[in-house]
């Protein structure tokens, strides 16, 4: 039994950390785990556990350059614990593997610092050790919920005081699966041939707090990351380095709110499509022109910052810089995308009326979203031979157009849409919800939004993502078997889920995200004056250090039978009345001779011996 459910929670690991670790990796692990049940012979045993970690040792150095340190660890943990697994047949295995397994439970939390992860690692461990328990024949009964209080409370204590006075290190890690974010703001510039089908996770992207009373629809506001000016060969990128933000233009607007970001990092800070402006951030940034606000280095701490804007207004000057940028386009076949466009000679339009003319070639040309288009090896490829795709390639082609019609235009990543949390007042943005648009410049309005999305799949704009990707995908397939999405849909799970977001982020935000200054606050608020927070750690130590002593001297005392412990008052009774069993002699005859020195007694020492003899001979 032990070594089904040791088995059972290293694939849950492995499904875990299904984001986190190589492929290959995982391949290794579940190879492991088969081949431990088949192959017995002890030589072939060691040999090919030599060979799967030597494997498993290489596939780590060559994904060195693309993984941190703490994912090679974790993938080394997830592996270690899959050949651990070979070794379960003495009582010190079942012990070292708990111990490893409780290593890979620390290093999936690390990977995955969600409440839910926490709460189940530590109900696995229980759940194994439990199990270890009963293997070694212990009276599983000893461990009574009082017995596990008292020893679980001094632990517990002693963990808190050294997590809130020691500097956490761990926090903020960055994962490596960063390809699936060249979209929503975590690089400023992509590669076209690289934007195959985008990542529909829904793993929280950011949260926005003091938005509850704006009023404004969620499911399409628009939060804007980075601005991409330039098309270089097959490479759009931001282009905005030296095109700082002056402070005088920065306007003070009516909606506040503080956005919190989650897991990995963003180089561009998201914020309300309009005029926007950061106030204040716990990291560095740098504010431009176009209304994007960049971190000045990426760091692997958590990020928050307070920002405020109009929504849906915008800056209207634009140096000439800027519309330079926005009318570059370098490219040799740019004569052949404008003869498959654009018919005829060029009439003499206003900007406005460019545009208008645009969007209506744009709606004939029978472009259809997917979230699994075909490969373009160039924004003129998609031009010309493209049927499918979606946000990223309508706006870059979009783009290229209003650049060869004369408007100054640019690609804006970010995010649309964002569901509401009633439980701790936030908006929820989500991975599947990053989104790219264009800006173009007129001269009459300024930099004007427009969504090329909207005009090949409007639905896209209008619905939630969510439900617009359930339309587009109605069915969950495993193994073959379509199961209708439909069947999970309910409020009752839906407001479930909400809280256990809610319950999440208190978790990360108290618990998880609990940084050097705000461990210093608290400290300086329990330390009674001047005293050093040193000193009162040192105290503190060596307290809960005789706390634990203490309770295990007393726990490692001996327990008596409660019939033993009467019978024990009755012989001290008898002393007192002069009278000391004999070792030789036996319990009647005590009582005899008893009953003879002091027969006034005669009912309490009768009661007393037949209840002992009742509960040790009977």
């Amino acid at each position: 039994m032990l070594k089904f459910i040791t088995i059972a929670i290293i694939i849950t690991n492995m499904l875990l950390l299904n984001d986190d670790v190589p492929v290959n990796i995982m391949g290794i692990t579940f190879a492991s785990l088969i081949l431990s049940l088949f192959i017995t012979h002890k030589t072939v045993r060691t040999t090919i556990k030599i060979i799967l970690l030597a494997l498993s040792m290489l596939l780590l150095r060559l994904h060195f350059k693309t993984l941190l340190v703490t994912e090679c660890g974790v993938s080394f943990v997830l592996i270690l614990s899959a050949l651990k697994f070979w070794e379960l047949n003495e009582e010190r295995d079942h012990f070292n593997m708990f111990l490893i397994l409780c290593l890979a439970e620390c290093s999936v939390f690390l990977l995955n610092p969600t409440f839910l992860v926490f709460a189940f690692g530590i109900v696995k461990m229980m759940f194994y050790f439990y199990y270890i328990l009963k293997m070694r024949n212990y009276d599983i009964s000893l461990l009574n919920p009082k017995r596990l209080i008292l020893l679980a409370a001094p632990s517990i204590a002693l963990s808190l005081l050294l997590f809130y006075t020691f500097p956490r290190f761990t926090q903020g890690f960055i994962n490596t699966s960063d390809m699936q974010y060249i979209i929503s703001g975590a690089s400023s510039r992509f590669d076209f041939k690289q934007l195959g089908p985008i990542s529909l996770s829904s793993e929280q992207a950011f949260k926005a707090y003091g938005l509850e009373d704006s009023k404004l629809p969620f499911k399409i506001l628009y939060w804007r990351t980075a601005v991409l000016w330039q098309l270089s060969g097959q490479e759009w990128s931001a282009a905005n380095s030296n095109l700082k933000k002056p402070e005088q233009t920065l306007i003070n607007a009516p909606l506040k709110y503080r956005v919190e970001v989650f897991d990995r990092f963003k180089e561009y800070l998201p914020v309300l499509d309009g005029t926007a402006n950061v106030e204040s951030a716990n990291l560095p940034f740098v504010s431009y022109s176009d209304g994007s606000f960049k971190l000045r280095t990426i760091s692997r701490g958590e990020l928050t910052y307070i920002a405020n804007g109009n929504y849906q207004t915008r800056i209207q000057d634009a140096s000439p810089l800027m519309l330079r940028k926005g009318l570059r386009l370098k490219s040799p076949r740019k004569d052949e995308v404008y003869k498959s466009y654009f018919s005829g000679e060029e009439k003499q339009l206003q900007d406005e009326e460019k545009l208008k003319e645009l969007i209506g070639i744009f709606k004939k040309r029978g472009f259809q979203y997917s979230t699994a288009p075909e490969s373009y090896a160039s924004v003129e490829d998609f031009l010309l031979k493209g049927s499918n795709g979606y946000c990223s390639h309508f706006s870059a082609a979009f783009v290229y157009l209003a650049r060869l019609r004369g408007l100054p235009a640019r690609i804006v990543t970010g995010y649309l849409g964002g569901e509401f949390n009633p439980y701790d007042n936030s908006v929820i943005v989500k991975e599947l919800d990053a989104h790219a648009w264009v800006e173009v410049y007129l001269a009459e309005k300024g930099w004007v939004k427009v969504d090329p999305t909207s005009l090949v799949a409007p639905e896209r704009v209008t619905m939630s993502t969510e439900e617009f990707n359930k339309k587009l995908n109605p069915y969950i397939t495993i193994f073959n078997l379509k199961i209708d999405r439909s069947l999970f849909d309910s409020a009752t799970m839906n407001n479930l889920a909400l809280w256990l977001d809610s319950l999440n982020s208190r978790f990360n935000t108290k618990i998880f995200n609990f940084d050097r200054d705000t461990q210093l606050a608290v400290l300086r608020a329990l330390t009674p004056g001047n005293l050093p927070v040193g000193i009162i750690f040192a105290f503190s130590l060596i307290l809960f250090l005789l706390i634990f002593w203490l309770i295990f001297y007393l726990y490692g005392k001996k327990r008596l039978h409660p019939a033993q412990k009467r019978y024990l008052r009755f012989l001290r009774k008898m002393h007192s009345y002069g009278l000391q069993k004999d070792e030789c002699e036996t319990i009647s005859m005590f009582k005899e001779r008893c009953l003879t020195h002091i027969p006034e007694q005669s009912q309490f020492i009768s009661d007393e011996v037949n209840r002992y003899i009742t509960a040790f001979y009977k």
